[in-house]
């Protein structure tokens, strides 16, 4: 069967072409420019894994790009939305793809599509499954039916959630034998509180069927969702380097038809697939602006040459 993956593109197409590509091995299409890791001399490039921020939704140049630019040696850039550490380790072709590499970005990313007692994760991409039902469903809708059990119970999942996260990102550590980055990329810090007044605001709502949210963030935080400091301390430990980049700068900005110049109106996520048919936007509020991938490349930027310096 094939792998979920937000298809970006085809939400996109009249934003950005993201001139995607696959490697040979995986059936997840990754952002271009295409580069072909097996082909390419060993340490003759740099790879990049994470998220959609990571991947750089709705803007020519993501951080790696960037980055590339800056250092003269091409990014692969392995980002896919939705993503947690456990799909990197499905695919030995990327495993191997990033050994080939100079050095690996690994993004922070969220913990909301791994495993607890209730959910199973389901490929480490966006989906869970029901333990006792099988069903399969988006972990946006899996984290709701955590807190309708209560918010006692939802905290007892997340506890249970972190601790799948950090053994999926220590196994894949585990794996890379170049020098491995902890990139925290967010518009908030590693530290939050679960505020349960927000939870339970968010709850009144969806009763009402009012509730516009498509995560209950109150109790999951901004990306990457449900990791505190204690959890990325963690990886961080096991990691060559580490960067930090906190930004908001640009977020808002209207979306821009690039055939047209003029703002697009109205992005439908139902290409993604129907769980997210309910989601439009006309402005970028949750990606990544343009300013906050130059914030993002200006950060790693003196890691990574620090890095290079001593390997």
């Amino acid at each position: 069967m094939t792998r979920f993956y937000a298809d970006y593109q085809a939400r996109d197409r009249d934003i950005v072409d993201y001139q995607e590509f696959r490697i040979e091995g995986c059936d997840v299409p990754f952002r271009g420019p295409a580069l072909d890791p097996f082909v390419r001399p060993q340490g003759s490039f740099f790879t990049c894994i994470g998220a959609a921020q990571t991947y750089g939704c709705y803007y020519d140049k993501p951080y790696p790009t960037l980055l590339a630019d800056a250092l003269g040696l091409p990014a692969l850039n392995l980002g896919t939305g939705g993503v947690g550490p456990g799909f990197y380790t499905e695919y030995p072709a990327l495993i191997h793809a990033m050994n080939r590499g100079r050095f690996v970005v690994f993004q922070c990313m969220s913990a909301r599509q791994e495993s607890n007692s209730r959910f199973q994760a389901d490929g480490h991409i966006e989906f869970v499954r029901e333990r006792i039902t099988g069903e399969r469903i988006s972990s946006s809708i899996a984290w709701m039916r955590a807190v309708d059990e209560g918010l006692d119970v939802a905290e007892r999942y997340i506890a249970e959630t972190r601790q799948s996260w950090i053994a999926s990102a220590k196994n894949l550590i585990g794996q890379l034998k170049v020098p491995v980055i902890f990139f925290w990329y967010s518009r908030r810090g590693q530290d939050y509180e679960i505020d349960r007044a927000a939870i339970n605001a968010q709850a009144k709502l969806r009763a009402e069927g009012r509730d516009e949210n498509h995560f209950i963030v109150g109790l999951t935080g901004d990306f990457p969702q449900l990791i505190d400091a204690a959890t990325a301390q963690q990886i961080i430990a096991r990691c060559d380097g580490y960067a930090e980049c906190l930004s908001a700068r640009g977020m808002g900005a209207p979306l821009i038809n690039r055939h047209t110049g003029r703002p697009i109106g109205d992005v439908n996520f139902g290409s993604i697939g129907s769980e997210f048919a309910h989601l439009h936007e006309s402005h970028n509020l949750y990606y990544p602006s343009p300013e906050m991938h130059k914030d993002a490349a200006d950060a790693l930027l003196p890691v990574v040459l620090g890095i290079l310096k001593r390997s």
